[in-house]
């Protein structure tokens, strides 16, 4: 497989990600846009299972581990999102993981990164956070809470990025579409259980009332969420696990844009530039 093709497929999913994102930060009760999103993902894999059949044994539990982060994802991003902008906490939380991932992948996994590599990943780590900078010293900032929250939501993409790149990998012809179909649609059954099962202790049958009352906007979240998810598991079993991450969390240059449009929030001449960085290392990659 080319890695040109894996880089555009990651960037059409970075595209996806934030416009799901933006839909989550829009919808006034951020929790129950995250509980249709699940819902979305959760039939569309149910309804895909007669086809695809059973991951192999082996990829079990894998899948069980990765579930819990992509449910904790959820719920810490849509806290988080009640508390402050998008443009500040998404960066935040998705550099965050940037770091963690290419540590793990290099370290643990052993995985071989070239310099042209690792120069582009720490530029786009560089421009990712400066994209959550204040534009002055008079800016609004995040509080305690919602810095938390969004190291809360980047440990957990760090956690399920590790463990979604392994998995997909596990057993004989584990490149094929299939295997990698298979093991998503899994996933997202897993994961919407998990979600389905805190929203209803959480807050019981109304969660599911409410979700259904957002199935407009909810239904578009719930596909772009669902697209850009099997793209990344589709890469990972083509390409090094920290390059799609990082890649995949360029996401922030789209949700810089998208927040201005659609959540009229600010955009100034700091977060422009750093902007500009984070492209900068994308383009560094491509050339990689």
């Amino acid at each position: 497989m080319s890695l040109a093709i894996v880089i555009f497929g990651v960037l059409g999913a970075a595209l996806l990600h934030a416009i799901w994102n933006t839909i989550v930060k829009g919808h006034s009760d951020k929790l129950t846009m995250m509980l249709t999103i699940a819902i979305v993902q959760f039939s569309i894999a149910v309804m895909m299972v007669p086809f695809l059949g059973y991951p192999v044994p082996e990829a079990w539990v894998w899948l069980s581990l990765a579930a819990v982060p992509h449910t904790t994802y959820k719920i810490a991003l849509a806290k988080a999102y009640e508390l402050g902008e998008m443009t500040k906490i998404y960066p935040i939380s998705r550099g965050f993981s940037i770091v963690l991932v290419t540590s793990v992948s290099m370290l643990v996994f052993q995985e071989e990164l070239t310099g042209v590599m690792l120069l582009g990943i720490l530029i786009i780590v560089l421009g990712t956070f400066g994209l959550s900078v204040p534009e002055s010293s008079s800016a609004v900032r995040l509080s305690g809470v919602a810095l938390t929250l969004c190291l809360g939501a980047g440990l957990s993409v760090a956690a399920y990025t590790m463990l979604d790149g392994v998995g997909v990998r596990v057993g004989e012809n584990a490149t094929t579409l299939k295997s990698i179909a298979t093991f998503a649609a899994w996933l997202f059954i897993l994961d919407g259980l998990g979600m389905m099962t805190f929203m209803f202790l959480y807050r019981g049958r109304s969660a599911f009332i409410a979700a259904v009352e957002t199935r407009g906007r909810g239904l578009l979240a719930g596909f772009a969420a669902f697209a850009c998810f099997w793209i990344a598991i589709w890469a990972f079993a083509h390409a090094p696990i920290a390059l799609v991450a990082v890649l995949r969390e360029t996401s922030v240059l789209f949700s810089l844009i998208l927040g201005k449009l659609f959540l009229s929030e600010k955009i100034g001449v700091r977060r422009s530039f750093f902007a500009l960085v984070t492209f900068f290392g994308i383009v560094i990659l491509q050339f990689s």
